[in-house]
């Protein structure tokens, strides 16, 4: 890369999580399952009225999502599956297909700061919510991070018991 990269200043404690965009959830989930025995996942649907405050591309935007949890270790994968409105899934399904979307760190101290310092950095929210007083922020770092989005989240102790499990 021949230009300057930003420097946020952050230094991540951990990766939390690593996550997939998919066009089927119980797919892609049944295909983790198979060939890299992950699960048991935790299926969540990410729409109103537990999803508040959606922003995308920096405005108020409607949109939802399924979403499958499951761990290896103390790592969480997370498969998502956009349902309505266009979002950073759908732009990564028309542009990349199904794959590697994004990592985050759930492990700060401080997201107000952390979010702050992206900004101040000039890759900005790109897309937000809250889910049930889960409030989360996307990054706009796939151009610095070769496509890979950066994600952090806040209050994950309020997540509320998943809709369903798979298997």
């Amino acid at each position: 890369m021949s230009e300057a990269l930003p420097d946020t200043g952050v230094e991540i404690p951990e990766v939390s999580q690593v996550a997939v965009v998919v066009e089927d959830l119980d797919d892609g989930m049944q295909r983790m399952g198979s060939l890299l025995g992950v699960g048991p996942w935790e299926v969540y649907r990410f729409e109103p009225p537990r999803l508040t405050e959606r922003t995308y591309r920096g405005e108020s935007h409607d949109y939802s999502m399924k979403l499958g949890l499951a761990y290896v270790g103390d790592l969480m994968i997370e498969l998502i599956e956009p349902l309505e409105g266009e979002s950073l899934y759908t732009e990564h399904l028309d542009e990349h297909g199904e794959g590697l979307h994004h990592v985050a760190c759930f492990a700060f101290d401080d997201v107000e700061d952390v979010v702050q310092r992206f900004e101040d950095a000039g890759m900005p929210v790109v897309q937000s919510g809250n889910f049930a007083g889960v409030g989360y922020w996307y990054f706009d770092t796939a151009d610095a991070m070769n496509g890979v989005v950066f994600e952090t989240a806040a209050n994950l102790e309020a997540m509320p018991e998943p809709d369903r499990t798979y298997p």
